[in-house]
């Protein structure tokens, strides 16, 4: 770690080499790009604040998984991250999801430190790979004699199988509790934003109320729906699940995994740190702290996904159950078309309110749209989106950068279509009746869990894990949901983006923040 002055020269020899290091282990050319950018604007702000005279040195670690990149200058404290309120609470959104670098200050030096991500191999091709060798490992099973295959059942698949899922379920409880309290304390930085920052939130939670609504309404058309089922006590029932999200005992759901009753908690909690705010900065840090383990446990177990499917994949062909990942296009072609008529309702929603062809929205929107279709990445599409928003759409700047930020993390329509359709469809193929009570816990189900599930590799199988739990549908399922979930990832990333896109049209337009000509523009 050589010390360096601040000069132009070697400002710009460390951005040169920190790019170089970032291509050589692996990380994509984009990513490696914004880093080596945001880098030197970092040491140009440190120059002119400390003088070329200053030094620095930058560490570039890659250890295993980890890829990091870290800035070191010692000196007084300057973060300069922090510029102003607005840009505040837009890079505590970007942080959280791995589209900013972090900021410390330790032993008399500030820390800035970037970690990458190395491209992935895609999911569907792993998830491809492990049914193919299941595929084969379930057949030669089969050859075997009956002890054998039923030893390898009892002693092998099944407890792999539980002890994945136990450890699955064990995270998810204080990550779904980390993520909503996360979520809610980085509203305290956008009520600075005032009118804009509460406008956003508002229209967020109308919208995703209204969608989960007509989605599962519209859903339950295509399974057969027992409408006369459960009469007073099925009314019942779902009067006891709404008193019931309220705890008796604040300890309780951390305990049972009550899913409902631990969201309760964390809105209130969230809520009243909010209230206290500089009172209680340090359980502000602690949050985001225990969140970064949990997310990290998280982002591990899901590197083993693949074995998780390998194994369900070898139990369910050796015990004659594949026929269930047969009758499950069913789930896919719901699932499709619920995100389909919500993608082209929106469009035409808009295009009537604002008078512009649908065509041409279409056509303002198809980048974005066409980059989470060929990746299933909303980070990949960033840029672009916020790009696209302003230039082409007329979204005012400080709408699109905030609006697109917020819009990533907690706007998710289609994963109430994903968590409805295979609810729906392991339901009937499992004979679990389908009734009116049911539909409603669902709904309030996958509406609380669309604003949980945190943007962190793994984050969906929580998701499947307790909505499923809650609803009483097997988790040996999980291996046939991982499969159809790697499929149908892509046209859902891109509908979330590209819907939410359009629906900050309207928006900034209640905000006095549209540029109507622009919009309507053909070019």
């Amino acid at each position: 770690m050589e010390q360096l002055d601040f000069s132009n020269s070697n400002i710009d020899l460390t951005c040169e080499d920190v790019g170089a290091f970032l291509t050589s282990v692996g990380v994509e050319k984009r990513e490696a790009l914004r880093i080596k950018l945001t880098l030197e604007e970092i040491l140009l702000d440190y120059q002119a604040k400390f003088g070329k005279e200053a030094t620095f040195n930058v560490r570039c670690v890659k250890r295993l998984l980890t890829i990091k990149v870290e800035l070191i200058v010692a000196g007084r404290v300057y973060n300069p991250l922090e510029k102003d309120e607005e840009e505040n609470a837009i890079n505590g959104i970007l942080a959280g999801i791995g589209l900013a670098p972090s900021y410390g200050y330790r032993n008399g030096k500030n820390h800035i430190i970037f970690i990458p991500k190395k491209k992935p191999l895609s999911s569907t091709v792993k998830m491809g790979v492990a049914i193919g060798l299941a595929i084969i490992a379930g057949i030669l099973l089969n050859l075997l004699p009956e002890g054998i295959r039923v030893g390898a059942n009892e002693y092998v698949l099944t407890p792999v199988t539980d002890a994945f899922m136990g450890l699955i379920s064990a995270v998810s409880v204080p990550l779904i509790f980390l993520s909503i309290l996360g979520s809610i304390c980085s509203m305290g930085n956008m009520e600075t934003l005032g009118k804009i920052g509460s406008k956003t939130i508002k229209v967020i939670l109308l919208y995703m109320t209204v969608i989960s609504v007509f989605m599962t309404a519209l859903g339950s058309l295509f399974f057969h729906v027992q409408w006369g089922g459960g009469g007073t006590s099925g009314f019942s029932q779902v009067l006891n699940l709404i008193y019931n999200i309220i705890p008796s005992n604040l300890f309780e759901p951390f305990v049972t995994g009550n899913t409902l009753q631990l969201i309760f908690i964390s809105i209130i909690v969230g809520l009243a740190m909010l209230v206290l705010s500089s009172r209680v900065s340090g359980v502000f840090k602690l949050v985001e702290q225990f969140g970064a383990i949990a997310q990290t446990i998280m982002s591990g177990l899901s590197s083993m996904l693949p074995i998780l499917i390998f194994v369900l994949f070898t139990g369910m062909i050796s015990g004659g159950e594949f026929g269930i990942l047969l009758e499950s296009w069913k789930i896919i072609a719901v699932f499709l078309l619920l995100i389909t008529i919500y993608f082209a309702l929106t469009v035409l929603y808009i295009a009537l309110r604002k008078k512009v062809s649908p065509r041409l929205l279409l056509r303002k929107t198809w980048e974005t749209l066409a980059i989470c279709l060929t990746t299933a990445s909303a980070a990949a599409a960033f840029q672009r989106n916020i790009r696209d928003a302003n230039k082409k759409l007329g979204i005012d700047k400080r709408l699109a950068e905030f609006g697109t930020s917020l819009g990533q993390v907690l706007f998710s329509p289609t994963d109430v279509a994903i968590l409805l359709a295979m609810e729906l469809g392991f339901a009937e193929m499992y004979g679990i009746a389908i009734t009116p009570q049911f539909l409603i816990i669902a709904l309030i189900t996958n509406l609380l869990l669309s604003f949980s599930i945190p943007p962190v590799p793994g984050g969906s199988v929580m998701g499947y894990t307790i909505a499923f739990t809650q609803l009483g549908i097997p988790l040996e399922v999980m291996g046939v949901v991982l499969a159809l979930d790697a499929i149908i990832d892509f046209p859902a990333t891109a509908c979330n983006v590209s819907g939410w896109q359009l629906t900050m049209i309207e928006v900034a337009d209640s905000l006095d923040m549209l540029d109507k000509e622009t919009l309507r523009k053909e070019k």
